[in-house]
């Protein structure tokens, strides 16, 4: 069996906007490297915002101190030999490139998980956008990515993964085959074979 090597800690930040398929993309490229040994930690947006961003809102200046808080977070982890996923919205410009200042530029890449928005719609599987569309109805602010707030397209990333034409278990190869090319993953001396 083919084995991989971790050669530098390497944070992935894996954006797009809610219910784009950020957790089920992720989990499935974690689950993937771990077959291979290579030791993934992952943080999904919704759980670890409520470790680092307790008290935090949701606002736009909410949204960029838990920006820094993550950056923060997954910039140290990369001193270890570890390949680090976080799955967040983070859907400005600003917020991307400020955390890709936080990290060594060998050790970041910006994965964007490209949904049409009309099906994160159709799937909202928290019900989020229908809440957040009966806010706006009754005339309540929403601060909700993709009704009330837009969800910049990034003039930046590394890799794209269209959930139209990729499905979860070709995303994990995919990055996998990333991270070889850009060498925080190698394979073992002798093993020549594919991914």
């Amino acid at each position: 069996m083919t084995k991989l090597k971790v050669e530098r800690g390497f944070a992935l930040w894996m954006f797009g906007p809610p219910a784009a398929g950020k957790t089920t993309i992720s989990s499935a490229v974690a689950k993937f490297l771990e077959t291979y040994d290579v030791p993934v930690v992952l943080f999904d947006g919704d759980i670890t915002r409520k470790i680092v961003g307790e008290g935090i809102g949701h606002t736009e200046e909410d949204r960029i101190l838990l920006t820094r808080r993550y950056a923060a977070l997954t910039s140290y982890l990369t001193q270890s030999k570890v390949i680090v996923i976080l799955a967040a919205i983070n859907h400005t410009n600003a917020q991307r490139e400020f955390a890709r200042a936080e990290h060594p530029d060998d050790q970041f890449g910006l994965v964007w998980i490209r949904t049409e928005s009309n099906v994160c719609k159709e799937r909202d599987p928290k019900g989020l956008y229908a809440k957040a569309q009966k806010m706006i109805n009754e005339g309540t602010p929403a601060n909700v990515v993709g009704v009330d707030i837009d969800f910049e397209e990034p003039n930046d990333f590394q890799m794209v993964i269209d959930t139209s034409v990729t499905s979860p278990e070709d995303a994990g190869p995919a990055v996998a085959d990333f991270l070889l090319s850009v060498g925080a993953l190698s394979k073992s001396s002798e093993d020549t074979s594919s991914i």
